[in-house]
């Protein structure tokens, strides 16, 4: 017998704060949930720089047991999309209920996401601490011929550059900014849109930023010096147990010594007095990431459709992306996240439509077959 649920739509800035309780105790009872994208802080911070906010829950018995926190209108996306790299349902373990039934009564034809629970998706590189010593300990081989290579590198660093050292919770505004630069710098030598040009997105970043090392929820920045110079950072959400890598760049000129390995070791040394428990580096086990991984959780893109026009729409376009994905590869599935991505950025039509034709030409450019 389907269980019923009482279910509401409020605008962000509308929910009490019984349920934001609730949200915190839903959050914290469910291990599934243990990132701090779930934490209600982020959707609060989200909401402050981009508006448009909402959130839908569902009640038994008067009793919170499910929310979504989401943004959009007819094609709507979960909340602080693209920048979220975990984004689900905050529910009690054991609760059946999906975005179908959160959004039915709601104007929304299409649900798009791309970082959301599935036993198929993508692996996470996940990275459960501990104490430095006994974590390194029980990596395999791989990873200690790994780091052998990376402690030559630190030797090499310090003979030609001068002393290391690593800034935790940096509060170095010329670093933060030095981060920022590289990755606008990559974005554009990739072709890659730039999710950071936005001020809303900016705006969230700095934001938790600036909150600074004692508050519940905020971003940590981390900074790797070689002599004088800034040669990596790593930007991390974190509710204080949980560490998500999110921003991650360095100097270009330090590319041979790998200064972001270099800052990523002097973060597992220093994990313990900073209280990480995990250090989450994100999608994507390819690559260094491989090295590192001690569990994996895994997420998908994709859409949850509604009986709408505009669902059908959706549906559509995504029976037709796995129809031509033998003579196109993923070239479609890239587009639909690739728009994804510039609508959670970019309000404005005709902003957006230019971010879109600038994507098809770097597209083609890169892969013109």
């Amino acid at each position: 017998m389907a269980v019923a649920f009482n279910i509401e739509t409020l605008d962000f800035s509308d929910i009490s704060a019984e349920d934001f309780a609730a949200w915190t105790a839903l959050r914290d009872a469910n291990p599934a949930l243990e990132s701090p994208y779930h934490h209600p802080d982020y959707h609060d911070c989200v909401n402050r720089h981009q508006g448009g906010g909402r959130v839908t829950l569902a009640r038994q018995d008067g009793a919170l047991v499910a929310l979504l926190p989401w943004q959009g209108g007819t094609f709507a996306r979960p909340s602080g999309a693209p920048l979220s790299d975990y984004q689900t349902i905050i529910a009690a373990p054991e609760t059946d209920i999906t975005i179908e039934n959160l959004l039915a009564e709601q104007a929304v034809g299409a649900f798009h996401y791309s970082a959301m629970p599935s036993p198929d998706g993508d692996e996470t590189c996940r990275m459960e601490i501990g104490l430095p010593e006994d974590w390194r300990g029980a990596r395999d081989g791989s990873y200690r011929r790994h780091l052998k290579s990376t402690r030559r590198r630190i030797r090499n660093t310090e003979e030609d550059i001068g002393p290391r050292r690593i800034v935790t919770q940096s509060r170095d505004v010329d670093a933060y900014q030095a981060l920022m630069g590289w990755k606008r710098d990559k974005f554009d030598e990739t072709g890659k849109f730039d999710v950071l040009a936005n001020d809303g997105t900016s705006g969230i970043l700095k934001d938790l930023w600036e909150r600074g090392p004692n508050a519940p929820l905020r971003a940590d920045l981390h900074v790797l010096y070689f002599g004088n110079r800034i040669a990596a950072c790593d930007l991390g959400l974190t509710d204080g147990r949980v560490f998500h890598s999110w921003i991650v760049g360095y100097d270009p000129d330090f590319l041979t010594y790998a200064p972001g390995i270099q800052l990523l070791e002097a973060m597992i040394d220093a994990a313990p007095d900073l209280g990480y428990g995990v250090i989450d580096l994100g999608p994507g086990t390819d690559g260094y990431k491989r090295q590192y991984a001690t569990h994996s959780r895994r997420i998908s893109s994709g859409v949850a459709t509604l009986p709408t026009a505009a669902g059908a729409m959706a549906a559509g376009y995504d029976r037709m992306e796995l129809a031509l994905r033998e003579k196109t590869g993923d070239a479609l599935g890239k587009l639909r996240r690739r728009y994804s991505q510039i609508s959670a950025c970019e309000p404005r039509l005709s902003k957006r439509s230019a971010a879109i034709v600038s994507a098809l030409g770097n597209h083609i450019r890169r892969d013109p077959a």
